[in-house]
């Protein structure tokens, strides 16, 4: 009986000590550590990612941060494997390949200097442009300036994004709602407008146009025609010098064809 007992305590005694054996075998056993710096300052990079993959079938094996100081520790199984360290604005560093193992418990890789991707940008020159609207005792001066939302379009492009100003679609101008308008380019009457109406502000670039007035309350130096107003395009004084024009073609369903063409010298 005194055998019996005590093969059962040897046996027992061994059923509880072998699972923490076993536990203790699986329990990565190897370090991996160092820590994360700038390379120009050499301040600590805290919440650095850092990457462990296998290097045999290269899947990633564990991942995390760095800490406050930039110090990072992993516990791994041995093995061969490589590191992968980001932080934002910076370039990505790799450890190509590393092993731990019972010869090499401890991988100390000593201070990672990240180096920096941001870059130096040329000087910035900041210019101002005249207000988009002034006012006068007579008038309101509406500057065209460099918008780039009248880029490529044309004098009735400028005006439709005017207030008070509208542009229907054949190209017809109103001035608060009446047609009763005149239309002058440096303030004069231009063939332009006077021949085709409205339509011919379509044939003015607005890449030429330097201001727009509306003149509501016109004073005698002004004929009594417009009498809801005049606008009077001015157009900038580096006028393109030689030969310019433009050339127009109309088409539209059922048969409506039709084509014109502009060409002046200055």
């Amino acid at each position: 009986m005194k055998i019996v007992a005590r093969l059962s305590i040897v046996l027992l005694s061994v059923l509880l000590v072998l699972p923490a054996v076993l536990f203790s075998q699986s329990t990565p056993d190897f370090l991996l550590k160092g820590v994360v710096t700038d390379s120009v300052t050499g301040a600590t990079l805290p919440a650095a990612s850092i990457q462990v993959f296998n290097l045999t079938d290269n899947k990633l094996v564990t991942g995390k941060l760095s800490g406050d100081a930039g110090v990072f520790e992993f516990r791994l199984p041995a093995g061969s494997y490589r590191a992968e360290f980001n932080y934002t604005g910076y370039k990505a560093f790799e450890i190509a390949r590393f092993s731990l193992g019972t010869t090499n418990p401890v991988m100390n890789t000593g201070i990672i200097k990240l180096i920096s991707s941001g870059k130096v940008l040329d000087e910035v020159i900041v210019q101002a442009e005249k207000s988009s609207m002034t006012l006068t005792l007579d008038k309101k001066v509406f500057n065209v300036g460099r918008d780039l939302a009248n880029a490529g379009g044309s004098a009735a492009d400028i005006l439709s994004n005017i207030p008070s100003v509208s542009v229907d679609p054949e190209g017809g101008i109103k001035l608060r709602g009446s047609d009763n308008v005149r239309i002058l380019i440096d303030g004069k009457p231009s063939g332009l407008v006077s021949f085709k109406g409205g339509s011919g502000l379509q044939q003015l670039q607005a890449s030429m146009i330097d201001r727009v007035e509306i003149i509501t309350n016109p004073s005698a130096r002004y004929e009594a025609e417009g009498n809801a107003g005049i606008l009077n395009i001015i157009l900038k004084k580096d006028k393109r010098q030689g030969f310019n024009g433009s050339f127009e073609v109309t088409t539209g369903y059922p048969a409506n064809l039709g084509a014109a063409a502009n060409l002046n010298y200055r």
